[in-house]
């Protein structure tokens, strides 16, 4: 059964002369904590002693005050952006309410960088973004290879550091430049690795203002990139079908709506407007030469500045799916007819034990991990 939740308070109203009240373009930044990027202390540039209030600003004048006034790194998986505008976005039901700009490019393989999309209310009436965290459910939400929950913990590089090159790409100057240890879902075993540092981007990759570690949370999607040379030359980043920013070009994308917000639970809420907007990104993914995947913001949108809150919905509601696509291989893992299993839900409760083929095929429809003979993977039960 579908939460609601129904919020009060004031909403907004539409000017008699048809001006608008309202800057449709942010009007803030309230948090800059990106994940550690070949482009970070670059965009936006960091000078020494800045601290997070100073970058905070700074990734501000890059996002205040236009569609697309400039542009801020999120770094690798992660990394992120809080911003807000000079009033709250009210959700029209079965309409695109926001839109979120990127740097993606036309006709281009190697340009969609993923960011996942979660709004916030100011249920607290402080002006901050410290209230619960709504999640927009994009095309890929429900995919067995999403992985929610997830969670990773980069660490600074030593003073003493020694790069270690890749013989076989000269591009990549440092193959052991940032360490970091993920754990793609709860209770999962932890994966180790490295992000590269390539020979284009000469500067510290580290957030130079924040700590020796760094520990982010959120969801995780499955790689978009793609190998096509088979040696690390030529890399595709392919799309996602919607509801992600800086997947789709600009021109080409009509936005994101409130509608599509679940909470930690996956469960639909219904928001009847949101105050705050946080994009992080959603990939983890070295590219070769190309370096780090990792989103990029250049601005964003409220797609009706004025609007007034109604409960209604339209007799044609948007259907993104119909416009985008849906994503293939939605489909329940087979589970094998003699092992049993248990299955956990993604908080990482057992809610079944020693379940045979024909339990698992009673579950309700949604998300669970299956944890059969010591090896867990993900299921998505139609």
């Amino acid at each position: 059964m579908q939460k609601k939740i129904y919020l009060t308070g004031a909403l907004l109203v539409a000017l008699s002369s048809g001006a608008s009240a309202n800057s449709p373009y942010i009007s803030k930044v309230f948090e800059y904590s990106p994940a550690p990027g070949q482009y970070v202390n670059e965009l936006p540039e960091y000078a020494e002693g800045d601290d997070a209030a100073t970058m905070a600003r700074k990734a501000g004048e890059q996002l205040i005050g236009a569609a697309t006034p400039g542009m801020i790194t999120l770094g690798a998986y992660g990394g992120y952006v809080i911003f807000g505008f000079d009033h709250p976005v009210v959700n029209l039901h079965g309409r695109y309410d926001f839109q979120v700009y990127g740097n993606a490019l036309p006709g281009s393989n190697t340009s969609a960088e993923p960011g996942v999309v979660s709004v916030s209310v100011d249920a607290n009436g402080n002006g901050l973004p410290d209230d619960e965290w709504y999640q927009l459910a994009g095309s890929d939400y429900s995919l067995p290879s999403t992985m929610h929950q997830s969670s990773i913990v980069y660490c600074r590089p030593s003073a003493d550091h020694v790069a270690v090159p890749d013989p076989a790409d000269k591009s990549i100057v440092d193959a052991e430049y940032i360490a970091y240890t993920a754990i793609p879902y709860l209770d999962a075993i932890p994966e180790s690795g490295f992000l590269h540092k390539v020979s284009f981007h000469s500067q510290s990759y580290w957030p130079e203002w924040m700590g020796s570690t760094i520990h982010f949370e959120g969801e995780r999607l499955a790689s978009n990139a793609e190998d096509v040379s088979g040696n690390g030359k030529r890399w595709e980043t392919h799309p996602l079908n919607w509801g992600y920013a800086d997947n789709l070009p600009n021109a080409e994308y009509r936005g994101f709506s409130i509608d599509w917000a679940v909470d930690a639970e996956g469960r639909g809420v219904n928001l009847q407007q949101i105050d705050f907007v946080r994009v992080h990104t959603g990939i983890l993914q070295n590219l070769g030469w190309l370096g780090e995947e990792s989103t990029e913001v250049s601005g964003a949108e409220d797609l009706h500045p004025d609007a007034v809150y109604s409960p209604s919905w339209p007799s044609d509601p948007i259907d993104p799916a119909a416009e985008y696509g849906s994503p293939t291989g939605i489909a329940m893992t087979e589970a094998s007819a003699q092992a049993t299993s248990d299955i956990y839900d993604l908080q990482g409760h057992c809610i079944l034990h020693n379940a045979d083929y024909q339990q698992i095929l009673d579950l309700p429809r949604g998300i669970y991990i299956q944890l059969t003979q010591g090896k867990a993977k993900k299921i998505l039960k139609k």
